[in-house]
């Protein structure tokens, strides 16, 4: 599950979907390979060719770490209506908000310390992501078996589905 090699997020390369912005005017994909977080270029359906250039837009190339400027396993990434960048940093326990052109991030949900935890305030293995039109975050937090959302300010989140407790059912 833990890639130690993926370090930063990263716009070079492509593997499997993450997300898909349904914007027309600005379409691409951000897609996760082994935890680096890559944005495919807007492409334009009349031409053949794209832009594949990379560019770093977060996190420390070939540093992991806690700061606010680093990622562990970075797993998702979504962008809202003002392209503000908001990453699940799986390893660290935490979802960071990058601001355009910022060198650092803020922790908007979890633990800015990497600490895990089941009280409603931390995160444990935090992966995909949904942000709506208000902000707010809607956070699969996969080591508690949970859904929570996190209002846009709040500094907890809110159960949406699962017990926090592991179970096993067949369909």
């Amino acid at each position: 599950m833990h890639n130690p090699a993926c370090k930063t997020a990263t716009f070079d390369q492509i593997s499997s979907l993450c997300s898909l912005f349904d914007d027309f005017e600005n379409i691409g994909q951000l897609i996760q390979d082994n935890g680096i977080v890559t944005f495919v270029r807007k492409v334009n359906p009349f031409s053949i060719g794209w832009n594949s250039t990379g560019i770093t837009v977060a996190g420390v190339t070939g540093v992991a770490g806690v700061a606010a400027n680093q990622f562990n396993h970075p797993f998702c990434v979504v962008l809202d209506s003002l392209n503000t960048l908001y990453v699940s940093d799986q390893v660290n326990q935490r979802v960071q908000k990058w601001l355009s052109n910022a060198s650092s991030a803020t922790t908007v949900a979890g633990q800015s310390n990497a600490m895990a935890g089941s009280a409603m305030d931390y995160l444990n293995y935090p992966s995909d992501l949904i942000i709506d039109s208000n902000d707010n975050l809607y956070i699969v937090d996969a080591g508690n078996d949970r859904v929570v959302l996190w209002n846009n300010g709040s500094s907890s989140g809110m159960l949406m589905a699962g017990t926090g407790k592991k179970s096993s059912f067949e369909v």
